[in-house]
């Protein structure tokens, strides 16, 4: 490939066109003419602000968190509950599962030899707590008046319980996760557990690791996933040099999307070190920051193009480009970063912190695009069009009428009414699947199945029912209470919740086992396994009558109980993000309407950019849920099952998508 490293010939070398006073230009575009008179100094404070904000992050810089919670809900409640009166039970835990072939035991004299090799070796682990694993052979066969048994009815599939002295958060401080690496090339809990269970003789026991250690660091990302920034970027720079033709043409709005980035990335960690970050705040602000950094740079510098095609000045191209492009930039990024602001509503904090880390990253693209793009223009002058490439697309700065989309447009400015319906059944017809959504939460079951997690979740559903996998905790504070008198206190909440009654007891619960208490004999601890899985409407059911039953019964007593746990609390996640939701489309359609009616003046743009910005998204809701939902073209997503819609799905597509449509 062969560069040319000249200038466009349509260009000319000298202005032909007058200056334009500081009337025509504006105070944007005066300041971006300004700035790019002044392109050295501003590189220098550039420099300055880029430096500055590394060395404040390496001193101040805080942590992201991969925790959440949940404030005002049941579940939170519990939680905290919990926290206080039973720290041992926030220890990391793993769930051992052991399974033979059809036809053989586990009590076998031969598989309950493997067995118990297998529990010594998993107790040997580093971190794991004295007496942190039990043989489940040992434990002798339960009645529905005691603990059900540890073991299938068959006598083929077993599972005990590893527990931690650290918990889970603690653990990670310890061994962060590496989500380039497998989860047993490098040291982690789940590691040494693999390790162990590695060491051991050939057996026809199978043990397979699953629960919260398996979930947290046997999680492998794919390489796009992990590089989809760089993947962006790459991508972003090739279709800019397609549509520019040049290489320097490419390299502007990449270099100000790329240092635009990094000051937010930086941004964003030093707010982490105020309040708490989620882990996933930095990404999605690179992501967004990156891909609005290259939208406004690439209008910008096309309308500078065109303003020099035109004879203007280089500077007051400059200025003209901020003045139109840069304008509109302003607005649009006001109006993304609007509906990022909108997450804010929601009373989550993980939401919350996501959303204004996003939003500062698009507060720092737009002051990147009209300070420091003006500033590369300046550096490089009038060599944008350097470094030629002969398969860029036909330049047409001089005439837009002459380009693809120009003549696209021109031809649906011919029949518009025609293509309004065409394109609008085009997007009721993907938008219907969405009336049939699910919102939940996947569980293990929608994992690939060569995770071990996923075997787990399976075996477990096979040999003690779907419920299992979705055990429920009522957490009872009885201020007063002994050891030798809470059972007597608890009595009535006992009998509510069916405690070591016979199954169908309480509707929907296999069993449910409590009170155990804690140390100081004034709170309580109620384990409810559900007979339907985790992501069961029939769950969910089974959580709102526990909760009206725990009501009912403390009714009038000085107990406090609460309803939590994982199963609960990530039905009361799914409740708040969807009662939420129509308060967040509310709240941001109607900002993002207001701030357009600023910039139009008028009432209808507007009112049509809102309606069909909302038609759309409710298209893209429609396919996400003909894919993961019903399943359409799951295979090559790597899908071997549906799954429902995570709540949060559709809150943070929602923004996203509503404030870079608006563009």
């Amino acid at each position: 490939m062969r560069l040319h490293r000249r200038d466009r010939p349509s260009a000319p070398t000298e202005p032909t066109r007058p200056s334009p006073d500081r009337q025509h230009l504006g105070l944007l575009g005066t300041f971006g003419r300004g700035v790019f008179r002044h392109h050295r100094l501003a590189a220098l404070l550039w420099l300055l602000i880029i430096i500055g904000a590394g060395t404040l992050n390496a001193t101040f810089g805080g942590k992201v968190s991969d925790s959440f919670t949940v404030p005002g809900t049941n579940s939170q409640a519990a939680y905290d509950l919990l926290e206080a009166d039973f720290p041992s039970q926030n220890a990391a835990t793993a769930t051992i599962v052991f399974s033979v072939p059809s036809g053989q035991t586990l009590d076998a004299p031969v598989n309950a030899a493997a067995v118990q090799a297998a529990v010594t070796a998993l107790q040997s682990v580093p971190g794991v707590a004295p007496s942190g694993v039990t043989d489940p052979l040992t434990v002798a066969t339960r009645t529905v008046a005691d603990v059900p048994s540890p073991v299938s009815a068959d006598g083929t599939i077993a599972f005990t319980t590893v527990t931690f002295t650290d918990s889970l958060a603690a653990l990670l401080e310890q061994y962060p996760t590496d989500s380039e690496k497998p989860a047993t090339a490098y040291p982690n809990p789940y590691n040494s557990l693999v390790t162990a269970v590695d060491s051991l003789p050939a057996s026809d026991v199978t043990v397979t690791i699953g629960g919260p250690i398996a979930d947290t660091y046997n999680n492998p990302v794919s390489w796009w996933a992990n590089h989809a920034d760089e993947v962006g970027l790459g991508l972003g720079a090739v279709l800019l040099l397609i549509a520019f033709g040049s290489v320097l043409g490419m390299a502007v709005p990449i270099a100000t999307a790329l240092f635009g980035a990094i000051t937010a990335g930086g941004l964003v960690l030093l707010l982490a070190d105020v309040i708490t970050v989620s882990s996933a705040a930095p990404k999605v602000t690179l992501m967004i920051a990156i891909g609005v950094g290259l939208d406004y740079s690439l209008l910008i510098v096309t309308r500078y193009r065109h303003s020099i095609a035109e004879g203007f000045a280089l500077d007051d191209a400059a200025g003209l480009a901020l003045a139109t492009a840069g304008k509109a930039s302003v607005f649009a990024g006001l109006t993304v970063a609007v509906a990022l602001l909108g997450l804010l509503l929601v009373p989550i904090p993980l939401v919350q912190t996501l959303g204004l880390a996003a939003a500062i990253g698009v507060g720092v693209m737009i002051l990147a695009a009209i300070t420091l793009l003006p500033t590369l223009l300046g550096l490089i002058g009038r060599r944008i069009d350097a470094y030629r490439l002969p398969f860029a697309l036909r330049d047409t700065s001089g005439d837009p009428t002459r380009s693809l989309w120009g003549r696209f447009t021109t031809r649906v400015g011919r029949r518009p009414w025609l293509t309004l319906a065409a394109g609008t059944a085009v997007l009721v017809l993907c938008a219907w699947p969405f009336l049939s959504i699910d919102f939940g939460m996947p569980d293990d079951s929608s994992l690939p199945t060569s995770l071990s997690q996923q075997q787990a979740f399976t075996l477990l559903s096979e040999g003690f029912g779907p419920g299992a996998n979705a055990p429920i905790l009522v957490v009872a504070s009885a201020p007063g209470a002994t050891t030798a008198t809470l059972t007597t206190t608890l009595a009535p909440l006992s009998s509510a919740l069916g405690a070591f009654q016979p199954a169908g007891t309480v509707p929907g619960v296999e069993y449910s086992i409590g009170p155990i208490p804690n140390a100081t004999g004034d709170a309580a601890v109620y384990q409810i396994i559900p007979t339907a899985g985790p992501d069961s409407q029939q769950t969910r059911a089974v959580v709102a009558d526990l909760r009206d039953r725990v009501a009912t019964a403390t009714t009038g007593t000085a107990v406090q109980a609460y309803v939590g746990g994982t199963t609960a609390t990530l039905i009361d996640l799914t409740d708040l993000v969807v009662e939420y939701l129509p308060y967040v489309i509310g709240a941001v359609v109607i900002g993002a309407f207001l701030l357009l009616v600023l910039v139009f003046r008028s009432i209808l743009v507007p009112l049509k950019a809102a309606v069909m910005n909302l038609i759309s998204i409710a298209a893209a809701y429609g396919i996400v849920v003909l894919v993961f939902q019903w399943g359409w073209a799951k295979g090559l997503l790597g899908l071997h099952d549906t799954i429902p819609i995570v709540s949060f799905v559709p809150l943070i597509m929602f923004v996203i998508l509503f404030g870079l449509s608006m563009d």
